[in-house]
């Protein structure tokens, strides 16, 4: 958990940009919003899927910077304009494209006074930059791809990735307007009318220490009602969750 995140306040990434988390209400009134955060969070194991599906080459993979790049700059009236406003929408500046040096420039250029407040975003910051992405919106970062990895580990992780979307596709889980219903019934001041200001980031976090926390009071009216204690241990709700 990333606490400015949680808090709604936009973390620095690098001297390079300001990252902001968006707010339930930013998301839910921007229908662009999914595709925002497919096209800066596409990771290389998702290309890797996606050039298998269609039957190209992998010796001609590329990266997720390169990915970006090279499909902005083949549809620049479509995905480039998207792309820049993805950008745009989380660290809340304007982007260029610059194709032939392999970099985006972040902020206004007409503005820039000196070489010296030239902000780069380069393909050896881009993963970084992802991951920040995603805990912005309360996902889960992930770990840089090995080259050397075994291939039947690969399998397994490109068949698990596989079920994901499946599972996407079909609306398992809960929904966000469910999630949103359960955290205005937790006592917590928060209501449809105050719960739109609230970061994104902040859902998933409230709901798994809800969850954890009613699981613990379970446990101990079991005990108390007479359960057997040797087979309900309860763990109290206030830990860190990811340990």
């Amino acid at each position: 958990m990333n606490e400015q995140f949680f808090l709604g306040y936009p973390v620095e990434f690098k001297n390079i940009c300001l990252v902001y988390p968006p707010k339930i209400k930013e998301i839910i009134s921007n229908s662009k919003y999914g595709m925002y955060n497919k096209l800066l969070t596409f990771s290389q194991e998702e290309i890797e899927d996606e050039f298998v599906a269609k039957g190209w080459d992998l010796k001609g993979l590329l990266t997720p910077f390169e990915f970006l790049l090279n499909n902005a700059y083949h549809d620049r009236d479509r995905i480039e304009a998207i792309t820049k406003e993805a950008f745009e929408f989380f660290i809340h500046e304007p982007v260029t494209f610059l194709y032939e040096q392999k970099a985006i420039l972040i902020g206004d250029i007409k503005e820039l006074k000196k070489i010296e407040e030239l902000r780069i975003l380069r393909e050896t910051d881009f993963f970084d930059f992802q991951n920040l992405i995603r805990q912005a919106t309360g996902a889960k970062v992930i770990e840089p791809p090995r080259a050397d990895e075994d291939p039947r580990v690969k399998a397994i992780k490109a068949k698990a990735r596989y079920r994901d979307k499946i599972k996407e596709k079909k609306g398992l889980g809960l929904k966000l307007s469910t999630s949103l219903a359960a955290i205005c019934c937790m006592n917590m001041s928060l209501n449809p009318l105050n719960i739109g200001e609230l970061s994104y980031a902040a859902v998933p976090i409230l709901m798994n220490m809800y969850q954890e926390k009613e699981k613990y009071n379970l446990d101990i009216d079991s005990i108390l009602a007479g359960g057997d204690s040797k087979k309900i241990k309860p763990q109290y709700w206030i830990r860190n969750l990811e340990d």
